[in-house]
């Protein structure tokens, strides 16, 4: 019963956050994307908690990978896309990204923090390395179609070492500060270096899969 109450509020949870951000249009169209990206992924936070089932898990994943697809093409939501074509398939690979860590790390409640650590560098750093270098990015560059800006890339550095100080130490009462400085310059130089939202599945997959590397 409480797997079946934790899926129920994570949907719920997930369909609040995007019905606030299609109220944002007074705001700048990056405003509102970046909101849904950053906030989605405290559903993880609902599901480590009270979703015990693996398969009521990952079925909530499944679902937005099914939603997110149709709404690349019928473009239902357009707050949590882009306004390039090209890169509206962020939302999808976001999904991916969530179903992939959820299917290999919620079989056992210990390697939760595995999955944690990668989706939360990706939503909260990528989010506001966004916001920020749209907005104050002035010193760009350009690595494998990826347009970004030094203080994007910055703001990514500082953010992903602040989630994972936090994060690690919400879960296991401490934090090694060589796995903090190292998972947050592989999330930057991902981040730097991928194109067009695809950054929403290589970040948080390869800093996961580092981490759990880590602690082996």
């Amino acid at each position: 019963m409480e797997s079946i109450l934790g899926l129920f509020l994570s949907i719920v949870y997930i369909v609040i956050i995007i019905a606030i951000s299609t109220r944002l249009t007074h705001l700048p169209f990056e405003f509102s994307r970046t909101f849904t990206h950053i906030l989605v992924v405290n559903w993880w936070f609902i599901a480590s908690f009270m979703i015990k089932d693996y398969w009521l898990a990952i079925s909530a994943p499944i679902f937005f990978i099914i939603f997110n697809t149709l709404n690349v093409i019928y473009n239902w939501i357009p707050s949590i896309n882009t306004k390039r074509r090209d890169s509206n398939k962020g939302p999808v690979y976001y999904s991916i990204a969530v179903f992939l860590l959820t299917a290999a790390t919620f079989h056992t409640p210990s390697f939760h923090i595995v999955g944690g650590i990668g989706l939360l560098v990706m939503a909260y750093g990528d989010g506001f390395a966004a916001l920020i270098g749209q907005k104050y990015g002035t010193h760009a560059y350009t690595i494998f179609k990826g347009h970004k800006t030094l203080e994007g890339s910055l703001t990514m550095l500082v953010v992903s070492m602040i989630v994972i100080t936090t994060y690690q130490y919400i879960q296991l009462g401490q934090t090694n500060f060589i796995q903090v400085f190292m998972l947050s310059i592989v999330a930057t130089l991902v981040e730097a270096i991928s194109p067009h939202g695809i950054d929403n599945l290589f970040i948080p997959i390869l800093v996961s899969l580092l981490y759990f590397i880590m602690i082996l």
